[in-house]
């Protein structure tokens, strides 16, 4: 599960690429959208004003968490100070009137109607991070460890997104049957319209129908 990809420039500075797991710091945390324990939340509202006037707020949790790598029994653990990193995710859409729009309303005393777009890390979550990985005494960091030994300097988190694939193919396929079984219905309805009243139909369809048919005259020879 662990990755390290580093470039080393001296023994105690390297440029890290690591894949770790999220835990929540010393201070507990929770979705302002759901109530559930979470390691970080980000929320960006769009508040309704007038009809076409919006206020966009930007709130996020501000409490210190831990990213964890390595060995399972003693895994490596640095302090994140959200703040000072750059924290990269898809967020999730809590529309105007659902209950997670309604939840935050509540918690933040938003008076207008809202929509919310919520971005969290939960405890346990796997992400990727870059940064500069130094030791402890080469100066103050954005990550540090517990014991003080490592820090990561210019820190990136980036969630892994998940495949959209899974979620679009059977709407897809759905719509897909859906459209096809509307065709053929529309063609069965115009071909029985067509042989109950056929002088309709072809009004219809903008074809001229003459008011009666007579059978063909047969051809005579020229005499010389």
């Amino acid at each position: 599960m662990t990755k390290l990809a580093t470039v080393t420039t001296t023994e105690l500075v390297k440029w890290a690429s690591l894949e770790v797991r999220a835990e929540p710091g010393p201070e507990v945390v929770h979705s302002p959208v759901t109530g559930q324990p979470c390691a970080y939340w980000r929320l960006r509202v769009v508040e309704r004003l007038t009809a076409g006037s919006d206020l966009v707020h930007e709130l996020a949790s501000s409490e210190r968490f831990d990213l964890t790598w390595g060995a399972a029994d003693r895994p490596l653990r640095v302090r994140l100070d959200p703040a000072s990193a750059r924290i990269e995710g898809t967020p999730d859409l809590h529309r105007v009137g659902t209950p997670g729009a309604l939840a935050v309303s509540r918690e933040f005393g938003f008076v207008g109607a809202i929509s919310v777009e919520e971005t969290i890390i939960r405890a346990g979550e796997v992400l990727d991070v870059e940064g500069v990985l130094e030791s402890a005494g080469q100066g103050a960091g954005t990550f540090r460890s517990a014991e003080g030994r490592l820090e990561l300097f210019d820190a990136t988190l980036r969630q892994r997104s998940l495949s959209l694939g899974p979620v679009l193919l059977p709407w897809a396929l759905g719509t897909a049957a859906a459209v096809l079984s509307g065709l053929g219905f529309a063609t069965w309805a115009a071909w029985h319209t067509h042989l109950a009243h056929p002088r309709a139909a072809a009004h219809a369809f903008g074809v001229g129908v003459p008011a009666r048919v007579t059978p063909p005259t047969p051809l005579r020879p020229r005499l010389p």
